[in-house]
């Protein structure tokens, strides 16, 4: 176990802040080797800011463009595997608190069962912890506020988890999770077509072609401060909802290979989910 290496890969946009707090909570776990600060071409002061943490241990890198989320990790993965020669890579927004016992069950998981490729963790302070494979027509309905936060179509049942420390899943959440390298770079990696949004249906959808699972750990859990990072550059949820809807039409086409017909029904409920945030957007402001 000693001789696996393990980095985590931050992506950074004008939220040098934010990245640097996680970077002091972080530095000193003596589980990981490297810690690869992307700077994803910020308009601000970040780089400038983040270069000040760089040493032997931290590595600040800067994306050769910003193409969203996805390539942004990616850079930080390629650089994992070809400079740092790395087997192990965690994928950390800036706004997530995590412990270094998270990391070492997580790591756990993987030398358990060797057709693992992804590892997560219940969120302490949210109840999304893990999706399941769904039907083209419930990823359409999932795009409203109605049927993916109140009627929860993706999520699975509470029961589901009941009693274990470890369970299979479909798909988690792209605010921290584990990978193997390998296996990564093989068959998955970001699909960098979508530039925000999406990510995890498509992570998961890669390995789990492949025949790789992904695992969710009950047995420990992180802190994600939802919406910190994406909202200094959406700060509308109807704005955030529109970039959203772009990937949700091309995941439909490219991984759902949805019909004509499911597809021209997708436009119109997209039209209504617009409205839908639109209002919400109002009634929140309204409360401020």
């Amino acid at each position: 176990m000693q001789s696996l290496k393990i980095s985590c890969i931050i992506l950074n946009y004008n939220d040098a802040l934010t990245t640097i707090n996680l970077l002091e909570c972080i530095k000193d776990y003596s589980i990981l080797d490297f810690i690869v600060v992307v700077d994803n071409c910020s308009t601000d002061d970040s780089w400038e800011k983040l270069l000040r943490y760089k040493n032997e241990k931290i590595h600040v890198i800067k994306a050769p463009q910003n193409g969203g989320y996805g390539a942004g990790n990616n850079v930080g993965l390629r650089y994992s595997s070809e400079i740092l020669n790395v087997d192990y890579s965690i994928i950390a927004n800036p706004d997530v608190l995590f412990s270094e016992e998270c990391i070492r069950k997580f790591l756990q998981s993987f030398l358990e069962d060797l057709t693992v490729a992804v590892v997560s963790a219940k969120q302490s302070n949210s109840p999304d912890c893990a999706w399941k494979n769904c039907s083209t027509m419930q990823y359409i309905l999932a795009t409203s506020l109605f049927f993916e936060v109140w009627l929860k179509i993706r999520s699975y049942p509470k029961s589901f988890f009941e009693g274990q420390n470890s369970v299979f899943v479909f798909a988690v959440p792209g605010s921290l999770l584990m990978v193997d390298l390998k296996k990564m770079l093989k068959y998955g990696m970001y699909d960098e077509e979508f530039f925000l949004y999406y990510e995890e249906p498509v992570l998961a959808q890669k390995f789990d072609n492949a025949g790789l699972k992904t695992v969710l750990r009950l047995d420990c859990s992180y802190v994600h401060n939802h919406h910190v990072s994406i909202s200094k550059t959406y700060r509308r949820w109807s704005q955030q909802h529109a970039v959203l809807l772009k990937s949700a039409e091309l995941f439909l086409r490219k991984y759902k290979k949805a019909s004509a017909l499911q597809m021209a029904f997708a436009k119109l409920w997209f039209a209504y989910t617009k409205f839908e945030f639109l209002l919400y957007d109002l009634l929140h402001n309204s409360k401020h």
